[in-house]
């Protein structure tokens, strides 16, 4: 098995990147980092490249503290949330590690939140790193 952890280009990226590669070497697992483009085939070549180089970064981090670790960009047309949740079903993760940030109520009603549809949605434990 493994753990799917989904980044971004946000501030968290650094602490959930950390939290990820010890509770790998704790429990064995390899990481399978993951980053979700929204928009499919209108995805730009930037977003692309920059979601790449997010995905080499983190896991360029795992390897050098000696965790096994894959990336995997994903450009398929969906939102984030339901990739995440997907993907981590198609490789049959024993966790998911997602970040979170604080937000307002009438904020989560508005915007959505990627991590609270993760963890509704989720069948595997969610771990979620503010």
């Amino acid at each position: 098995m493994a753990i799917v952890v989904a980044v971004d280009h946000s501030e968290r990226t650094p602490r959930i990147v950390d939290f990820a590669i010890e509770e790998a070497k704790l429990r064995g697992e390899k990481l399978l980092f993951v980053h979700s483009l929204y928009g499919g085939d209108k995805t730009s070549d930037k977003e692309i490249e920059a979601g790449e180089r997010l995905l080499d970064y983190v896991a360029s981090l795992a390897e050098s503290r000696g965790v096994e670790a894959e990336k995997h960009l994903l450009v398929r047309g969906k939102e984030p949330e339901e990739d995440i949740v997907e993907f981590a079903d198609e490789v049959d993760a024993s966790i998911i590690i997602i970040g979170v940030r604080k937000r307002r109520p009438a904020g989560k009603l508005l915007f959505g939140s990627v991590a609270q549809h993760v963890i509704l949605h989720a069948k595997q434990p969610v771990i979620c790193i503010k």
